[in-house]
């Protein structure tokens, strides 16, 4: 029983991989449409940068998943300095 209930969830957690992938490649597909007619469109500015926003975000949150290791390290801030008064 509990293989198979290993197994469900080893394939719902590929299925959220896959979908959120695809969800990040149509982004990226928008954007790259989107870019060369921000000149003559300045308009289409912000939906642009909201678009990209949003596509970082779930980048970030997609490698945070596969990555937690790396995702804490990079979210951690560095240690102050520890400066002691020469004795």
């Amino acid at each position: 029983m509990k293989a198979s209930k290993s197994i469900s969830t080893h394939d719902e957690f590929e299925t959220a991989v896959v979908a959120e992938l695809h969800h990040l490649r149509s982004s990226e597909k928008l954007l790259q449409r989107l870019y060369p007619r921000l000149k003559t469109l300045p308009r289409l500015r912000n939906r642009f940068l909201q678009q990209l926003a949003e596509m970082q975000l779930r980048a970030q949150r997609l490698d945070a998943v596969l990555n937690p290791i790396g995702a804490l390290q990079t979210a951690l801030p560095a240690a102050p300095a520890i400066n002691s008064p020469a004795a």
